[in-house]
């Protein structure tokens, strides 16, 4: 696999897509590597893979474990500086599509929290209290359930903040929630798996 050959790979692990997702955003805009894998391996925990030189990639998983701690529970994180072609052909597994067409995101707002009740009240939420759009949908594992959305920056902090809201005027929590202003492009990658056109019949 020669685009791995010579390169480190670094790897975050969480609970819950949105701290994966933010940690995401933070490690790519870090350094210069490659977003190669992103995964929902099970019982919540969500993988994010990138790829360059040893610097490049211990810089990124540092701001990647730094922003995904900040609003959820980071579980794992690893630099592997030169991992053999076995190894690497395990990351090779979950390599996203470059999809170079796909438009770049607005503002995006996120809502983790438990069960598709809480969710669903948080997304009209969301939708109702400003400008934004439904742009995904996740069953994690295990409860965890999250929804996206995205806009100019101001209207996806409303829509957060009413999310959130809705979601605590239930009595319960959400699990964890952020806006990223400027999502770096590869994020696209990723959300576009979570398009609500790719999820109904």
């Amino acid at each position: 696999m020669s685009k791995f050959a010579d390169q480190a790979i670094g790897l975050i692990e969480t609970v819950g897509m949105v701290p994966a997702i933010y940690g995401a955003d933070a490690m790519l805009k870090a350094a210069d590597v490659d977003l190669i894998a992103y995964e929902n391996v099970g019982s919540t925990l969500v993988t994010i893979m990138v790829r360059g030189d040893v610097a490049a990639v211990r810089a990124s998983v540092e701001a990647g474990k730094a922003y995904a701690s900040s609003i959820g529970k980071l579980t794992a994180h690893n630099v592997m500086p030169r991992p053999v072609r076995p190894v690497s052909d395990i990351a090779r597994i979950y390599t996203v599509v470059e999809e170079p067409s796909e438009p770049r995101l607005q503002a995006i707002g996120l809502i983790e929290t438990f069960g598709i009740v809480y969710v669903m009240e948080a997304a009209d939420a969301m939708i109702k209290a400003a400008d934004v759009e439904l742009i995904g949908f996740e069953n994690v594992a295990s409860g965890y359930i999250s929804v996206l959305v995205q806009g100019d920056v101001g209207a996806c902090q409303a829509a957060v903040a009413a999310g959130v809201k809705a979601v605590e005027a239930m009595e319960t929590t959400v699990y964890s929630s952020c806006v990223i202003p400027t999502p770096h492009r590869d994020l696209v990658k990723m959300t576009r798996r979570y398009a609500m056109e790719n999820l109904l019949p």
